[in-house]
């Protein structure tokens, strides 16, 4: 009987010709980090639903490699459809059948998505405007353009079309996984995400006048935030300096994403209507816009609440 790890080495190998070099760097990681080490040795019809089941409590619990505390929702999320795509092919393969696996419900956990309060907000964009720098305008750039952090680091200032005054979405930087060499990751400069991802963005007219002012220091195909020698940043090395960014203010730490929900949550609390939003994000559809990345505010809960006290007794 094939072992769980032999028929996943063999679906990595499968799968690395069908999907992005990206994606298959998520899986390789995620496999060989999370997956081969509970999986090792197991038969593979000896998977059941009690393994899969102590498998997800360890990673929501202490999964984490430093062993501060237990994985996102979406990472064993993540797992369990490599894990699933593992046994579907071992079915097809090998002809081995594991009922358990396919009818595995996930828990809906909906843990919520953090963004900025209107008055965080303020803080940071009048710290960022008090010295501002190019890796300082990616901060800006996202919080008036929800764009990815790989977008923003590949955003070159050939991409910002000085007429239509928009954004021209061509290319994500990405850190994936390197086979066969030295170092276990490199980063690269790729298409984006989706076919969505690809996409013009307008440039709010407030944002336009920081880019103008910085647009004449540079040359055309240097990178819009850069650090001294104006290559691009590596994406996790810029998640570092916005983290210094938000303790030299005084903010409570939320990951870099969390700019782009901000972006989104403004938008609708200013009205802006979903099917542009949705467009703006790259998203493929307007269900993604508002079930990912819109959330109410505290503020507009309230002000829906009131609207009760509109025809009351007292």
């Amino acid at each position: 009987m094939q072992r769980f790890e032999e028929v996943l080495n063999e679906w990595l190998k499968y799968t690395e010709i069908q999907v992005k070099p990206s994606t298959y760097a998520c899986y390789v990681r995620l496999a060989r980090t999370h997956i081969e080490p509970f999986f090792r040795e197991v038969p593979m019809d000896h998977v059941n639903q009690s393994m899969l089941s102590s498998f997800i409590t360890e990673k929501l619990e202490r999964g984490r490699i430093d062993g501060q505390g237990g994985l996102s929702e979406k990472t064993v999320k993540d797992l369990m459809s490599i894990i699933t795509s593992v046994c579907k092919y071992g079915e097809i393969v090998y002809g081995i059948k594991h009922p358990a696996v396919f009818k595995w419900k996930y828990t809906n956990f909906n843990k919520p998505i953090e963004v900025f309060a209107k008055n965080e907000q303020l803080i940071l964009e009048k710290y960022l405007m008090e010295a501002i720098t190019p890796a300082k305008l990616g901060i800006l750039i996202c919080l008036y353009s929800g764009l990815r952090l790989g977008e923003i680091c590949a955003l070159r200032w050939s991409d910002l079309d000085p007429v239509q005054k928009v954004f021209h979405i061509r290319r994500t930087v990405q850190r994936i996984y390197n086979k066969n060499k030295d170092r276990p990751t490199e980063i690269v400069i790729s298409t984006p995400k989706t076919q969505n991802s690809i996409r013009d963005i307008p440039i709010a007219s407030n944002l336009w006048r920081i880019l103008f002012q910085f647009s004449h220091q540079f040359e055309k195909n240097s990178c819009i935030i850069s650090d001294k020698d104006q290559a691009f940043f590596d994406p996790r090395t810029y998640q570092f300096r916005y983290k210094r960014y938000l303790s030299a203010c005084g903010l409570k730490y939320r990951n870099f994403h969390a700019l782009r929900h901000t972006f989104a949550t403004r938008c609708i609390e200013k009205n802006i209507d979903i099917k542009s939003l949705s467009e703006i994000l790259g998203h493929s559809s307007v269900n993604i816009t508002l079930n990912r990345y819109v959330h109410s505010s505290i503020e507009q809960k309230r002000s829906q609440i009131e609207k009760l006290c509109m025809d009351c007794f007292f």
